[in-house]
C-alpha cells in the first residue's frame, strides 16, 4: 500500500447524488464543442453558463486606465519634466527576474523618450534589498537627479530621506507588502496604495513598470509585453485579471520577438516558437535570470533583455546557462548536506532550523523548500558569517502554519526579520542563536496536530487514461497560462492497473509508470521520485493525479502524463532479498524494523531512519499485550528469519501493517543445507567414539570436509549430540561419553528448532511474494 502524498479534493460537483452537475458539464461540452475534460477543468473555476466560459476562454483583454493607479499623474509629469530637462534619472531595480524586467521596461521606455537614463540593481550580499542609503549617495555624487525604483522602495525610508536631503526627487513603483508607513517619495505607484482604488492589487513589479511606460507612452507598448510576461510568470503573481493578459499576450510577443537575447536563447535550448508557453519562462528562462542575483550581479540580465551585439548577447547567454549550473550544483550540495543533517537527529522536530558556515545565502529559500517537501516541516537555514558575528537565513512553511507569527516568539533575539505566512528571511548574532532557536521551537509545540493533516489538493477532473491525446492536451490552451490562481490543471485518474514500474535519467531518480485499462497503455513520469519504486507493486491497481503536457522531441510530439501524486491501495509485499545495498535496507521510513538475532538488531538499530523503529521478534508478544501503539507505522521491515511466525502475523494484523518488506537475511541458508540424516548422524557419532576425545574447536571445516558436509550441518549435528548428552566439550576438546539408552536424535529441541527455520526460509527466502503475500494477509500456509 503507498499513501497518497496529499489530501485529494475532487470537485464538489461530484458529490451530488442526481448527477445533473455531470449532465450539465456533458451538454456544456457538445454544445461549445469542447472535450468534456476542458470543459470540467472550467466549469469547477466558477464559469458555469455558456457565455462565461466563451468569455474566459477568449481572453478578453483586461487593460486598465493605469492613471487610476495612485500618484500616476504626479510620477508622469515629473519623468516627462526630468526627461525634457536632460536630467540624468538612475532607475534602481531588484535583483530578482522581476526586478530585471522591471528595470527593462522603465529603461527602454526613457530611452525610447530621449531621456538621460542609467539603471543599478543591487547585489545582494554587499546592497541588500531594496534601497541603499549608501548606493543612493555614490549616485547622488556623481549627478543623478532622479531616482525612479521598480520591484522596491516602500520599505527604504532611509535612503528615500537621504535623498530628499540631497534635493533628489525619488519616485517609487513597487508592489511588496506596505507596511506602517510609506517613505516620503515625490510619488509611490503601488497597485495596494492604501489611498488607491486602482481595480487589481496582484500586479507584479514589473506589470507595475509596464502601467508607468504605458502611462508615459500613451498606450500600451507591445514591444514590452514579452519582458513583462517574463518578471510576472517568475515572481509568482496570480495570473488573473490583468496578469492573465499581459502573460498571456507576452507569450505572443515572445513568439516573434526581435529581442536578439530571447532569440539567442530560445535556440541555445532548442525551443520552437509554437512550444513557448508560460512553462518556458517559469522552469527554464527565470530560474536562469534569478540565478544571476542569487549568486552575485544582476545587472547583465538587463543588457542580455536590451543588447543587439551579437557578440555579447552571445557571451551573456552562456553566463546566463553557468551560472543556472552553478546555481544548481550549488543547492544540490546543500540539500544532501542539510537532509544528512537532519537525518542523523535521533527524532524529527517539529520545525527544521539549521545553520551552518559556509552555505551560501542567495539559495537558502530553495533549499529550504526542498526540506519542506521532503520532512513536511517548515524549515530554517541558515549561514553563518563569524566575521560580522551573524546568522542570515531563510524559511519556508507548510499549509497551517504561519512563519511570520512564529518568527514572533523569537523577536527578543532576532537583529530583525520579515516576510509572510509562508515564507520569510532572518538576521540573528550568534550568541542569540541558541535563545532564539529555543523560543522558535517552543512556539511550534502547539502546531503538532499540523503535521499529522495532508496538504489539500484540489482535483479539477477525472479522466481515463483514454483521455491522454494530443487533441485533448492541445483543447487545454485556451486555459493557459497557468499559474498562481490559475494552476495547471490536476486530473485524478482511478483504478488503472500499474504494469510496468521503471526508474530512468541519469541519476535513475525519474520514476516512470506503465498503465494499462482494458486493451489501453500508457506511460506516466514523475521526476525526483525514485524512491516510490520500492513503495509500488506491480500487477495491483493504483490511482493518480497527473498533469498533462505535450513531449516534443526532434521535431515529434506526444501526449505526456506528469504524475503529482499516487495512491496504491491493496496490501504489498516488498521484495529485498537479493538487495545487495545496505543504505537502501536500512532506509524505509515509517516502518518498524523486526529482528531475530539480537546481534544484528545491537548493529543495525541505529541505521534504520528516525521514522522507523527496531524491535526483536521475542518483543512482539509483550508490546502487544501492553497495547503499544503502532498506528503511525504502517510498513513492516522482517529483517532476518523470525522464529515465531505467528508472532509477526499477529503484529501484521494488530498493527494494520500495509507494507511488508523481506530482506529475510540468513547467515545459515537451513532450507539449503538440509536436515542430517540417521546415516549421517551415526557416521560422526561412530568416527568421535571411535577416537573418544577430539580437538575439534577451531579444526570444524576440516572435519565437515572429511565427512562431505557443511561446516554448518557439523555444527548443527554436534549440537545435537552435546544436547543428547552423548558429547560435551572439555575446553577445545569435543569428548565422547558412554551411552546410557537409546536416544532418537532427529526429535531433540534443536533439531525441532532446525526443522523450523527450514520451513520459515522456505517461505520468507525462496517462495514468490504472491505465497508470502497469501500467508501473511489471507491466512494461508
Amino acid at each position: 500500500m503507498l499513501q497518497s502524498v496529499y489530501e485529494w479534493i475532487e470537485p464538489e460537483y461530484l458529490g451530488n447524488a442526481d448527477d445533473t452537475a455531470a449532465a450539465f458539464i456533458q451538454q456544456l461540452a457538445e454544445d461549445l464543442s469542447l472535450p468534456k475534460m476542458v470543459v470540467q477543468v472550467i466549469y469547477d473555476k466558477g464559469y458555469q453558463t455558456p457565455e462565461a466560459i466563451q468569455a474566459f476562454i477568449a481572453k478578453e483583454p483586461v487593460f486598465h486606465d493605469p492613471f487610476l493607479l495612485k500618484d500616476m499623474e504626479k510620477a508622469v509629469s515629473r519623468l516627462q519634466q526630468a526627461v525634457e530637462d536632460y536630467e540624468e534619472i538612475l532607475i534602481y531595480g531588484d535583483y530578482d527576474a522581476d526586478g530585471i524586467t522591471s528595470t527593462t521596461i522603465l529603461y527602454e521606455t526613457l530611452e525610447m523618450l530621449g531621456a538621460n537614463v542609467s539603471f543599478y540593481l543591487p547585489n545582494r550580499f554587499e546592497d541588500g534589498y531594496g534601497p541603499n542609503k549608501d548606493v543612493y549617495a555614490y549616485y547622488i555624487k556623481k549627478g543623478t537627479q532622479l531616482i525612479l525604483t521598480c520591484d522596491n522602495g516602500v520599505a527604504g525610508h532611509e535612503a528615500v530621506a537621504y535623498a530628499k536631503d540631497q534635493d533628489v526627487d525619488v519616485i517609487i513603483t513597487d508592489h511588496h507588502e506596505i507596511g506602517d508607513s510609506l517613505p516620503d517619495a515625490y510619488a509611490i505607484v503601488h497597485p495596494r496604495h492604501p489611498e488607491g482604488q486602482y481595480p487589481f492589487g496582484d500586479l507584479a513589479g514589473a506589470g507595475v513598470a509596464l502601467k508607468l511606460a504605458t502611462a508615459l507612452l500613451g498606450e500600451t507598448p507591445s514591444d514590452l509585453l514579452d519582458v513583462a510576461a517574463i518578471g510576472t510568470v517568475a515572481d509568482l503573481v496570480s495570473l488573473t485579471d490583468e496578469n492573465r493578459v499581459i502573460v498571456a499576450s507576452g507569450l505572443d510577443q515572445m513568439k516573434h520577438t526581435e529581442r536578439l537575447g530571447l532569440q539567442m536563447f530560445l535556440e541555445k535550448e532548442s525551443i520552437q516558437p509554437d512550444q513557448i508557453d508560460e512553462q518556458t519562462i517559469g522552469f527554464i528562462l527565470g530560474p536562469r535570470l534569478n540565478a544571476l542575483g542569487r549568486l552575485g550581479d544582476p545587472n547583465p540580465g538587463v543588457r542580455f533583455l536590451t543588447s543587439f551585439d551579437d557578440q555579447e548577447v552571445g557571451e551573456l547567454v552562456e553566463l546566463l546557462d553557468s551560472e543556472n549550473n552553478a546555481r544548481k550544483a550549488i543547492v544540490d550540495e546543500m540539500v544532501t548536506e542539510a537532509e544528512a543533517l537532519v537525518d542523523g537527529e535521533s527524532q524529527l522536530p517539529q520545525m527544521i532550523i539549521l545553520g551552518q558556515e559556509g552555505w551560501h545565502e542567495g539559495v537558502l529559500g530553495i533549499v529550504a523548500s526542498r526540506l519542506v517537501e521532503k520532512y513536511h516541516r517548515p524549515t530554517i537555514l541558515l549561514s553563518k558569517n563569524t566575521e560580522n558575528g551573524s546568522y542570515k537565513g531563510s524559511g519556508r512553511s507548510i499549509e497551517g502554519i504561519d512563519l511570520f507569527q512564529v518568527l514572533q516568539a523569537g523577536k527578543d533575539y532576532a537583529d530583525k526579520f520579515g516576510g509572510h505566512e509562508m515564507a520569510a528571511g532572518m538576521t540573528v548574532a550568534i550568541d542569540q542563536f541558541e535563545a532564539w532557536k529555543t523560543a522558535l521551537l517552543d512556539r511550534m509545540a502547539e502546531f503538532s496536530a499540523v503535521y499529522t493533516q495532508q496538504t489539500p489538493l484540489k482535483i479539477d477532473g477525472i479522466i481515463g487514461i483514454t483521455d491522454i491525446t494530443l487533441e485533448n492536451i492541445k483543447a487545454l490552451d485556451p486555459i493557459k497560462p497557468f499559474g498562481t490562481d490559475n494552476q495547471q490543471p490536476l486530473f485524478l485518474i482511478k483504478d488503472v492497473q500499474l504494469s510496468q514500474i521503471q526508474l530512468i535519467g541519469k541519476d535513475k531518480n525519474t520514476l516512470k509508470l506503465t498503465v494499462a485499462d482494458a486493451d489501453v497503455k500508457t506511460s506516466m513520469i514523475a521526476f525526483k521520485s525514485g524512491a516510490l519504486a520500492k513503495q509500488l507493486v506491480a500487477n495491483e491497481p493504483i490511482d493518480v493525479v497527473v498533469t498533462l503536457s505535450i513531449n516534443a522531441w526532434n521535431g515529434n510530439q506526444s501526449p505526456q502524463a506528469q504524475i503529482k501524486d499516487i495512491r496504491q491501495s491493496s496490501k504489498s509485499i516488498f521484495d529485498l532479498r537479493n538487495m545487495r545495498e545496505r543504505d537502501q535496507i536500512m532506509s524505509i521510513e515509517n516502518a518498524t524494523y523486526v529482528f531475530e538475532n539480537a546481534p544484528f538488531f545491537k548493529a543495525y538499530k541505529d541505521e534504520i531512519p528516525f521514522t522507523s523503529e527496531a524491535i526483536m521478534t521475542s518483543e512482539i508478544d509483550q508490546i502487544l499485550e501492553k497495547g503499544s501503539a503502532f498506528a503511525s507505522k504502517n510498513s513492516l521491515v522482517i529483517f532476518d528469519i523470525p522464529k515465531d511466525l505467528s508472532a509477526i502475523k499477529n503484529l501484521i494484523n494488530q498493527a494494520a501493517i500495509d507494507n511488508i518488506y523481506i530482506y529475510a537475511y540468513s547467515a545459515v541458508n537451513a532450507y539449503m543445507v538440509g536436515k542430517p540424516t540417521r546415516q549421517e548422524f551415526g557416521q560422526l557419532y561412530k568416527y568421535l567414539q571411535g577416537h573418544g576425545t577430539v580437538p575439534l574447536a577451531g579444526k570444524e571445516q576440516a572435519l565437515a570436509d572429511f565427512f562431505k558436509i557443511s561446516k554448518v550441518k557439523l555444527d548443527l549435528m554436534v549440537k545435537v549430540l552435546e544436547e543428547a548428552e552423548l558429547v560435551k566439550w572439555h575446553n577445545t576438546d569435543l569428548v565422547t561419553l558412554p551411552v546410557n539408552e537409546k536416544v532418537d536424535l532427529l526429535a531433540t529441541q534443536t533439531m525441532a528448532d532446525w526443522e523450523t527455520q527450514i520451513n520459515n526460509e522456505r517461505l520468507l527466502r525462496y517462495n514468490d511474494v504472491t505465497m508470502i503475500k497469501d500467508y501473511f494477509y489471507s491466512g494461508g500456509k
